[in-house]
């Protein structure tokens, strides 16, 4: 696993921590997300996979946005369930691109910091 990925334990809860911040170029958050997704694919069927993810200073796009939703549809089809996700630093255009998201998962979670991100993920998770 990369040091873009890594699973932590906050408060009693196993969260994978994606640090995806400072990405610009398309092609390289591509390999970002298949990246995750082998590691979302990993897990055993039926397991939670809690995502806080940080995408500051990114450049979400539309092939981006869709590469996230067919990671999310090869997951399900595996056997492992929606999850949580919280997303930490979006701004302008990529808000608008996640609320559509939010129509189809609504527990996607936009929040001010890592922290607020966590503190909604354990929420989440009880």
């Amino acid at each position: 696993m990369s040091e873009r990925l890594q699973w932590i334990e906050h408060k009693g809860k196993r969260i994978l921590v994606v640090k995806f911040a400072g990405i610009k170029e398309e092609k390289e958050y591509l390999e970002a997300i298949v990246e995750l997704e082998r590691e979302i694919l990993r897990q055993p069927k039926r397991q939670l996979v809690p995502l806080v993810m940080d995408v500051s200073d990114t450049n979400l796009t539309r092939a981006v946005a869709d590469r996230a939703k067919q990671m999310m549809e090869k997951a399900k089809a595996k056997g492992i369930p929606d999850s949580p996700v919280a997303l930490v630093g979006l701004a302008g255009a990529q808000k608008a691109i996640v609320f559509a998201m939010q129509v189809v998962r609504p527990d996607i979670h936009l929040a001010a910091s890592p922290d607020e991100a966590k503190e909604w993920m354990v929420k989440r998770l009880k």
